[in-house]
């Protein structure tokens, strides 16, 4: 399997939805209750609100011979604010190559510190590469109480 790590782009949005929502309900089974993934991700999200929720970050998507495998958005701010893979692709290799990739794109961008706020599963991923809790917190997306972790990498220079 080829993967291919590039910029996404408008047409990538509503497979981007429809990958948030199966990894949240495929991929997080186990470390969240059923009505903590519902709140988390009710249904897959249209192009358009992709489109509106992502505007001014750096999104790179994974393609393999399925589609769209993965993808990885940063905040001009340094926040990791989405990383999701498609749950056949966990634990492959996938998630480090983008995190890799979003992590150069950071350095082009001269940003010394990356921040994330990790879902149980992720913080194991994140703390593998380097990452430090910084706190555990409370959430409540859709009004269901959850708890994830916020996490900073201190990026290294070149």
């Amino acid at each position: 399997m080829i993967d291919r790590v590039r910029i996404a782009h408008c047409g990538d949005m509503a497979g981007l939805g429809l990958l948030w929502h199966d990894a949240v309900h495929k991929g997080a089974v186990g470390a969240y209750d059923a009505a903590q993934l519902q709140a988390w991700s009710p249904a897959p999200k249209s192009a358009a609100f992709m489109i509106e929720r992502l505007s001014g970050q750096i999104i790179l998507v994974a393609e393999d011979d399925e589609g769209l495998a993965g993808f990885f958005t940063l905040t001009p701010e340094g926040e990791l604010d989405m990383a999701y893979v498609r749950p056949d692709r966990k634990g492959d290799g996938l998630a480090a190559r983008l995190l890799a990739a979003i992590q150069d794109e950071a350095r082009r961008r001269d940003l010394a510190t990356l921040t994330v706020q990790a879902s149980h599963i992720a913080r194991k991923f994140f703390e593998k590469h380097g990452w430090a809790l910084v706190q555990t917190q409370t959430v409540r997306p859709n009004g269901v109480e959850m708890q994830n972790h916020r996490m900073v990498l201190h990026l290294e220079a070149g």
